[in-house]
């Protein structure tokens, strides 16, 4: 039986599943995915509140119980968030000791909770196909966001993203990520139509208003709105698209990295983060094309 424990947002979620069932292809286990972070999250004003976001996809895991958690106390959690040093008590959590790789993660055996944000392909880049068919939505695109569906699928589609938001509005989130800067984007959409003449751009933004008056589009351009409550929809349209502009956040990381071809343009911001201590070298895919985000 592998656990690991969700937090944050859809794309954090989406990290974490993908590490947690790598490792239970591997020995063959259960995956069972732990909740209760979301129960406290209202009471932490300084971060964004969160929500399992995962109930969308076509997962091979099951919502962890009460009763398979019996003897998995959340105050562990806690407690090694904490103190580093007293990790190694606990024996049966493996918790990330860095946002860099673990490879000590595939020497783990079962029963094992993961705890952490494993954000880099390489936790799971052996099973690749079998994570993209994860993310599978379990019902089809429908009314406006279908029609929008077959747009994306079009050969000379590029889905860009803007994120702003908590990015923003709130001060730590500001400090650790900051925004790609409208230079960048300018930049960014300058190399597609260099490459790809006549291609034709899907917005995906939680600040359309910025993107419109800010950005350097033309009139074909088509933003994708309606989706705020369902952030999935967006993320299977963007991911459809076959090329793509991406923010610093992992909603734009699994929109292409889920909308791989051996064609596709992928322009990603560099540094990832905004804060020196943040160290990106294993989130990145080498075969994006990394340009300056300011």
């Amino acid at each position: 039986m592998v656990i690991v424990r969700l937090t944050g947002g859809l794309g954090n979620q989406m990290f974490q599943y993908a590490a947690g069932r790598a490792l239970a292809d591997r020995l063959g286990g259960e995956l069972l995915l732990d909740t209760r972070a979301f129960e406290r999250a209202l009471a932490f004003r300084a971060y964004t509140p969160r929500t399992y976001a995962l109930s969308p996809f076509k997962l091979r895991a099951k919502l962890a119980s009460p009763a398979d958690l019996k003897e998995w106390a959340s105050w562990v959690v806690e407690i090694g968030m904490r103190l580093r040093l007293v990790r190694p008590l606990f024996r049966r959590w493996h918790f990330e000791s860095a946002i860099t790789y673990d490879p000590s993660v595939r020497t783990l055996h079962q029963p094992v909770c993961l705890v952490g944000y494993w954000q880099s392909e390489r936790y799971f880049i052996d099973i690749a196909d079998r994570i993209r068919a994860d993310f599978t939505l379990t019902q089809p695109l429908d009314g406006a966001n279908a029609s929008l569906l077959e747009l994306a699928r079009s050969n000379s589609s590029v889905g860009l993203h803007v994120r702003r938001g908590d990015f923003v509005s709130l001060d730590n989130a500001a400090q650790m990520h900051g925004l790609c800067s409208v230079d960048y984007y300018r930049r960014a959409i300058g190399l597609v139509r260099d490459r790809l003449p006549g291609c034709r751009f899907l917005v995906f933004s939680d600040d359309p208003e910025w993107a419109r008056a800010e950005l350097p589009l033309d009139p074909s351009t088509i933003f994708s709105t309606g989706n705020e409550s369902r952030p999935e929809q967006d993320l299977a349209l963007m991911s459809a698209c076959k090329h793509h502009i991406l923010a610093n956040s992992s909603f734009s990381w699994w929109a292409g990295w889920l909308g791989y071809s051996p064609e596709q343009i992928v322009i990603a911001p560099t540094p990832w983060y905004a804060s020196s201590k943040m160290d990106a070298r294993d989130l990145a895919v080498l075969r994006w094309q990394y340009i300056s985000r300011v």
